[in-house]
């Protein structure tokens, strides 16, 4: 088996470093996508006429926010 030079020692640490960097930084992004944001609007109305013309609108708005994290 042939022995490697020092410049392809180098290289190969250099390599194994990067891959290193690489993995580390594909768990961490993996880490740190794992948590959500959701919003939901609830708009409720209701009308009604009475005496004529005159129009009553009742109207509702629900907004929830939820915040979730995976474990």
């Amino acid at each position: 088996m042939k022995q490697l030079t020092d410049i392809q020692k180098e290289r190969l640490v250099k390599a194994l470093k990067y891959l290193a960097v690489a993995i580390a930084t594909a768990v961490a992004m993996a880490l740190g996508l794992t948590s959500c944001n959701v919003t939901r609007t609830i708009t409720t109305e209701s009308k009604s006429l009475s005496h004529g013309d005159t129009a009553i609108i009742i109207q509702s708005k629900t907004i929830e926010s939820y915040n979730a994290m995976k474990n």
